[in-house]
């Protein structure tokens, strides 16, 4: 045990001894949680992640009256009294969620537990529970951490996280707004080597960022995922209600990320009225992987609605270490969209490629999309994983320099 003679200024390592040796003869009953934050990769632990993250756990303070530890490594250590792991596994898969696109959550240890978190009964694992809890406050001590150095600070001026209050406000501004200066379009195409992109529809999206600095400058609307997926439902009738006032034009499919409420909503249905021929059957509905698996029940509604009503369904939000994980045509979605995570990818393990390979060639070439392509790396790797349909910033470059090279040596666009 370390030696506690000596005056210390409060630290959460500290706080955690302290409350760990107070529950000694109260183990019963109590369970505790160590996510392993601090072995995620760069990207994902920014400090707006570390701050979703605790706040996941505020509704199990309440509910199990339990104790949040954050050590200065970013690692977080929760302890309930009077639960279980089963009641606590809900809380945890909605931090796996989060950091899904992250190696850690995928792979596990040679005893086939995961790396993302550990887990103690107090009863059993206390001594296991105490030295991990020493090992913290010793660490932090010798070598006397700055309290952010593990953290990564994505600027100076850090912004100010979305809360409730402020939601309801940015709701009932967004109510009445007109969102088609926000709303942006981007060209999913098919690229193969050597031969001309291929345009096959465009994703109508709100800019969040530009959302944000026209309404809220200076607070993060991405800092809670759960108030932001409740944000994105106003957002979703202010988009199609655009879509009604300014009417479809030309016959290009296009497609729309949607949440499974807004399918099921008057608002949608009065969208529907003013599809033309030309684009029935060939506009394409993407719905996250979160809300999806939110309410299923929901979800198998609005799913046999669409395919019903000639919609293209796509399952957006996945990555390429949880893609394995969802049956396509099972789930009966017709496409699947990936997002490229350059840190995760670039280092992926070698004997992963062919396992995805696999993956994208059993879900179907022509039925998985690689997003977010920055460069002309994210659309090589792509296509080394079988994926020959891809979105992105490059792709929009790439489409835009192959209009204008035909544009000037023929005096008009084949595209």
């Amino acid at each position: 045990m370390i030696e506690r003679n000596n005056p210390r200024v409060p630290t959460q390592e500290l706080a955690l001894v302290d409350y760990v040796e107070r529950i000694d003869r109260f183990r019963a009953g109590r369970v505790g949680v160590k996510i392993n934050l601090s072995q995620l990769a760069t990207p994902y632990r920014r400090e707006n992640y570390i701050r979703i993250a605790k706040e996941t756990f505020v509704s199990g303070i309440k509910i199990f009256d339990g104790h949040l530890f954050v050590m200065k490594n970013s690692d977080i250590i929760f302890i309930a009294r009077n639960a279980s792991f089963a009641a606590l596994d809900p809380i945890v898969n909605r931090l796996r969620v989060l950091f899904s696109g992250d190696p850690l959550i995928q792979f596990n240890d040679n005893s086939g537990t995961t790396k993302f978190c550990d887990w103690y009964k107090i009863e059993t694992d206390y001594d296991l529970l105490h030295d991990t809890a020493e090992k913290y406050l010793k660490q932090a001590e010798e070598h006397r951490y700055d309290p952010d150095a593990d953290i990564v600070v994505e600027n100076e001026n850090l912004l100010t996280p979305i809360r409730p209050e402020l939601l309801a406000k940015l709701e009932l501004a967004l109510e009445k707004a007109d969102v088609s200066n926000v709303v942006r379009r981007q060209t999913v195409c098919t690229l193969f080597e050597g031969k001309p992109p291929q345009p096959l529809f465009e994703e109508l999206y709100v800019s969040i960022e530009d959302l944000q600095n026209i309404t809220t400058p200076g607070v993060d609307l991405l800092a809670n995922r759960w108030l932001f997926q409740y944000l994105t439902q106003t957002l979703d009738k202010r988009v199609i209600m655009m879509l009604i006032r300014d009417g479809v034009r030309g016959d290009r499919p296009f497609s729309l990320n949607l949440n499974v409420a807004t399918i099921l909503s008057p608002e949608f249905m009065r969208f529907e009225e003013i599809i033309s021929p030309q684009l029935r059957g060939r506009l394409v509905i993407e719905m996250n992987k979160i809300d999806v698996f939110s309410d299923m029940g929901a979800f198998l509604f609005a799913r046999d609605y669409l395919r019903d009503h000639g919609f293209r369904i796509c399952l957006d939000g996945l990555t390429h270490h949880t893609l394995a994980y969802y049956d396509r045509s099972h789930l009966g979605f017709d496409l699947m969209k990936v997002y490229w995570t350059p840190d995760s990818i670039d280092n992926m393990l070698p004997e992963m490629m062919p396992m995805i390979r696999n993956v994208v060639m059993e879900a179907g070439q022509a039925r998985t999309i690689l997003c977010r392509c920055e460069n002309a790396h994210a659309v090589d790797i792509g296509q080394q994983l079988g994926i020959v349909m891809f979105q992105g910033r490059h792709v929009e470059r790439v489409l835009t320099t192959y209009r204008n090279s035909n544009l000037t040596a023929s005096g008009m666009p084949s595209v």
